[in-house]
């Protein structure tokens, strides 16, 4: 009988011992769990203005396909990217693009042809149609600009060009190539600032493109 109580005593230890350790281990590995990934929201943006007005000219007979426009390598994301001097090259921790800016361009310049009706039908890189004058574009620059004095601008650079499908000859074919850029100050210091300089500078140069196109075109069928 002596031998049976210090044996019951251990038992008793050890199984304390081994809840103690369970307990500690539980919460190790729920901490562990939850280290490195903090709980945050990311915010994405989307360009947006209001249509321009029109003031309604002559409807083309014709139709306009637009191509998939192309984006330089340094701003292929939907990071919103930031620059303060030629070399530096940074983004938003918490703040995107909703989707690839050379997308979102292209979509937004769609929008707007669309609805100015100058022309019969203009149809997206999406669909099968093919138009007889086909929009192409390539986003050369789409960021945000930091000066030394810390002033903050949204600059947007984009090459146009403009083909006639009917044509054979090569240098017939292509109608025009240009480059439209924009700069906007931010009135508001912030990611949702830039989105809206950005969009601003968007709606001069979907101006610029969609008289551009049109005058070629006008041009050409007369």
């Amino acid at each position: 009988m002596r031998y049976l109580l210090p044996r019951t005593q251990n038992l008793r230890v050890t199984f304390i011992s081994l809840c103690f350790m369970s307990i500690v281990f539980s919460f190790l590995i729920t901490g562990c769990s939850g280290y490195g990934k903090p709980q945050y929201n990311v915010e994405n943006y989307l360009l947006s203005y209001a249509m321009p007005s029109r003031n309604n000219p002559d409807m083309l007979a014709t139709s306009v396909k637009f191509n998939r426009f192309s984006i330089a390598a340094a701003y292929n994301t939907t990071n919103m990217v930031f620059r303060s001097d030629a070399y530096s090259f940074d983004s938003f921790n918490y703040s995107r693009w909703a989707v690839n800016p050379a997308d979102m361009v292209a979509d937004i310049l769609l929008r707007d042809m669309r609805a100015s009706r100058l022309f019969s039908v203009v149809f997206s890189r999406s669909e099968e149609d093919q138009g007889r004058f086909v929009i192409s574009g390539g986003i050369e620059e789409f960021y945000l600009r930091i000066d030394k004095n810390n002033n903050k601008t949204a600059v947007v650079s984009i090459a146009i060009s403009l083909k006639d499908t009917r044509e054979k000859e090569t240098g017939k074919m292509i109608m025009f190539q240009k480059k439209y850029v924009h700069e906007e100050s931010l009135q508001e210091s912030s990611p949702r600032g830039y989105c809206q300089a950005a969009s601003e500078a968007m709606r001069t140069i979907s101006e610029r493109v969609t008289h551009d196109i049109y005058t070629a075109i006008k041009t050409n069928l007369q």
